[in-house]
Formats: C-alpha cells, structure tokens, sequence
C-alpha cells in the first residue's frame, strides 16, 4: 500500500489520501499533530509527504509516527521547500524551514541526542533543487552560491529508507 500524506487536491489513484481537511476522493481525514495515526503498525511500502512537513509543529514526531506505520524498507518520499528560497516565506502557514541538516536532524540523525531514537532511516538520496535558471551550474557553485544568497535552492527532495 501506497499513502499520499497530506494529499490536498492531489489525489493518487490507488493509493491511500489523507489530509486534515475534509474532501472528495479523500480517504481519511485527521488532524495530524494527534498521535498515533489511524493505521496499524507496519502498514504502508511507500509514503509520499510533498509540501507538508513544513506545515506541521512537530516534524520530528511525525516522523516517528510515519516511521510506525510504514514497512521495514519502505520508502519515504519527501518534498519541502528550501529554507532560504521564496517558496518557503511566500507561505504565511509554514511553521518550519529546512536545509540539509535540518531534514537529517527530522530524520533522526542528531549527535547530541543521549536517547537512541528506535526510528531510524537511511538515507536514499537527499537532493538541493536548484532554480531552474541556474540547473546548469556545477555542483561545488551552487553549493558555495546557496550558503550566500537566498533562492538559489528551491525545494529539497529526500528519499529514505525505514529500518526496522
């Protein structure tokens, strides 16, 4: 099974869609900073969370809770918008921004922690989207030009996997 986390008006045939509000062709509607979720443990091979995180109070602990509800190497699939680009302040109902290490920390990947978080994940692929102006720019250039200037990266694009 399939879950379109925080689905809007982007709803995925054969897949399960969840959102907080109410709407046609929406599965399941719940307030995502209650937990636990509606599903059982070890439920979905793949989850989908385009443009929500940022949403959400406590990312970390939704996290955890996808973590729960997904299968040992499920895969993650997630999209937020870059902590210094337009996208992210063009949006009064984004709560957190989120860079590289910022999406690993959420992910559970801290050093200063003393409790080992049981929800673990690895890494797939962890992708800086840059302008599409400037997609041409080497790697090293872009690394060196986002630390200066905002809305050189637009959106980061993670995939990870669920160990269990």
């Amino acid at each position: 099974m399939k879950l379109n986390f925080g689905c809007g008006k982007d709803i995925k045939k054969g897949w399960v869609n969840v959102d907080f509000q109410k709407a046609k062709n929406i599965d399941n509607s719940f307030d995502f900073s209650k937990y636990p979720y509606p599903f059982k443990d070890d439920t979905f091979s793949y989850v989908l969370i385009d443009n929500v995180l940022e949403h959400l109070n406590n990312p970390q602990k939704v996290m955890q809770e996808i973590w729960r509800i997904s299968k040992n190497k499920g895969v993650v699939e997630i999209i937020v918008p870059y902590y210094n680009s337009y996208y992210a302040y063009a949006d009064p109902t984004h709560v957190n921004f989120f860079n590289e290490k910022s999406m690993l920390q959420t992910l559970g990947f801290v050093n200063y922690n003393h409790i080992i978080q049981k929800e673990k994940f690895e890494i797939i692929e962890l992708i800086s989207v840059p302008q599409r102006f400037i997609k041409w720019l080497p790697k090293v250039i872009l690394n060196a030009l986002k630390r200066v200037f905002g809305n050189i990266i637009v959106e980061l694009r993670v995939k990870a996997k669920v160990i269990k």
